[in-house]
Formats: structure tokens, sequence, C-alpha cells
């Protein structure tokens, strides 16, 4: 099974990178081959709302999503992890996530498949009872324009600092069980 893993911070070995990791850990364990994706090292312009995808069937723009539409599109699975910001995920997630676009005009006429499934991973400093909902809705939406199904959704609030995750008494084997399991579907 071919894994695409997008680490979605731009903290390097932060808090959701580390989670990440960790589900990769028990992914890899389960036979699952994988791609890593750190958004944070892409040069990704921001949708424009020029409507040539709609027009064409082509984004104009010319950057990194010409490698990163291929890896989301031939993948058998996806997880994304990523840090909460201001109740949404960071700027650079959300500039490929907004290019996606694309596919989407390709497929509103379909019928939505749920052919391949889909995690997320996401830790925040917020304790709030609605700390992760903007982050989870637009990762369902992002999966559903990909035809991914959110299968299961792992949140950790109150874990700011770098390296913090380390000191939650479950949280790394929780991810890493759920990256074994995923491959050994």
């Amino acid at each position: 099974m071919k894994l695409l893993a997008i680490y979605g911070s731009p903290r390097i070995q932060g808090n959701s990178e580390l989670l990440l990791d960790n589900f990769l850990e028990g992914a890899k364990a389960s036979g699952c081959r994988i791609t890593r994706l750190y958004v944070r090292d892409l040069n990704i312009f921001p949708c424009t709302a020029c409507g040539e995808c709609e027009k064409t069937g082509y984004c104009p723009l010319q950057d990194d999503m010409q490698i990163v539409y291929p890896l989301l599109l031939d993948t058998d699975a996806l997880v994304v992890a990523t840090p909460v910001y201001f109740y949404g995920v960071p700027a650079q997630l959300k500039a490929l996530i907004d290019r996606c676009q694309l596919i989407w005009q390709k497929n509103k006429k379909k019928k939505p498949l749920f052919l391949k499934p889909g995690y997320l991973i996401s830790v925040g400093g917020a304790k709030g009872q609605h700390a992760f909902d903007g982050v989870i809705l637009t990762i369902k939406y992002f999966f559903l324009t990909l035809g991914v199904k959110l299968e299961q959704i792992l949140t950790y609030a109150g874990v700011d600092a770098a390296g913090a995750i380390k000191q939650h008494p479950s949280a790394l084997n929780e991810v890493h069980t759920a990256g074994g399991r995923l491959c050994s579907k």
C-alpha cells in the first residue's frame, strides 16, 4: 500500500511532526510504502481564483504543486499532520489545499467515491471544546475532493511548546498503533 504523509507544520521537529513520524513507524512496520511531503519545503502560490481550472482543466500557476498533484492522485492512503493555527491549518498547508480546486473542478460532477483511507493527526495549544473544529472540517473536505474517507481523527489539545507531545501519556503510542493498523488492512 502506498501512503502519502503530509507534514503540514512550518515548525521543524514540532509536535505534529513527531506524531506523524510515530504514525509512520507503525505504518512502515506493517508494510506501507511511504512518501513524505513536507509542505514547509515547497513553494506553493496561493490560489488566485482566476477560473482557469474550470475553463481549461489546468492551473496556470507553475510552482511545486506540479509535484504535489501526482502524489495526491497516485496514493492508496493519505495522512495529514498539522498544528492548529487560529482554529485552522497553517497557511502553507492551506495554500496546498486551496490549489486542489483544480482536482475539485475536474471531479465536481462525479459522485464522490471513498476508495482511499485517510487519517488526520492534529495538535494544538488551546484546550477549548471547539479547538479542532476548523481543522477537521478543512481536512474532511480536502479528503472528499481526493476520494479519501476520513477514517480516524487523532487530536491532542493543550500541547504547544516544541517537543511537548513527548510528555503526553499516550499520544505517541496511539498514533503508532493507528499507523500499524492502516497497512495491515
